[in-house]
């Protein structure tokens, strides 16, 4: 998988997943609330039949198998280990991204309100938490300029329990919030104890 954005449907997605139906899949599809179509033959069909027109799936017999890249993403998300869901909020806006991580790779997906999402590979592993506070850290230093803005990250791993932590900032002011603690902090600090909270 090249380093360009590969866009995808809800659709597209919840086909994919559904050829490979392993527990990190339904993870996944639950992630995504996808999983709401699962029982839906026509939402199903749909992406099936994008994937086939768009080259990104072949028929094998009466098997639809993906290919190139969504061979890749179907590879990482079928046998995901770690996931992370970003929410980046202000007053203005709401965007939600998510990173899938596997030991074949790992992808980051830019949800859309309107169905259609990029895909692009990451690094896996240690990286991918990195990668969450990277961009939180632009985000909120970016946002302070005049808008309170929020990120939360909620972290899912097979092997460990679920972590989830939030911050704020809002004129200078930085606030962290972990379960049954909320504390402000200097900038520096409350991004040093968001990585604590979720490692």
């Amino acid at each position: 998988m090249t380093e360009t954005e590969l866009r995808m449907t809800d659709h597209e997605l919840l086909a994919l997943l559904s050829m490979t139906p392993t527990e990190s899949a339904a993870t996944t599809l639950g992630l995504l609330r996808l999983d709401q179509y699962n029982d839906d033959e026509l939402f199903h069909q749909a992406g099936v039949t994008t994937l086939l027109v768009r080259g990104l799936a072949t028929a094998q017999g009466e098997k639809v198998v993906p290919v190139e890249n969504a061979a890749i993403v179907g590879s990482v998300i079928a046998q995901a280990q770690e996931w992370l869901q970003i929410q980046l909020t202000t007053p203005e806006m709401h965007h939600v991204l998510f990173t899938v991580g596997s030991n074949v790779g790992a992808v980051l997906l830019s949800i859309t309100p309107f169905g259609v999402h990029d895909v692009q590979p990451i690094e896996s592993g240690p990286a991918m938490l990195e990668l969450g506070l990277h961009l939180s850290k632009e985000y909120l230093t970016a946002a302070t300029a005049g808008n309170p803005a929020t990120v939360t990250i909620k972290r899912l791993r097979v092997d460990a329990p679920d972590v989830e932590a939030s911050v704020s900032a809002e004129l200078g002011e930085w606030t962290l919030t972990t379960a049954g603690s909320k504390q402000s902090y200097p900038s520096a600090e409350a991004l040093e104890k968001f990585r604590e909270s979720l490692a």
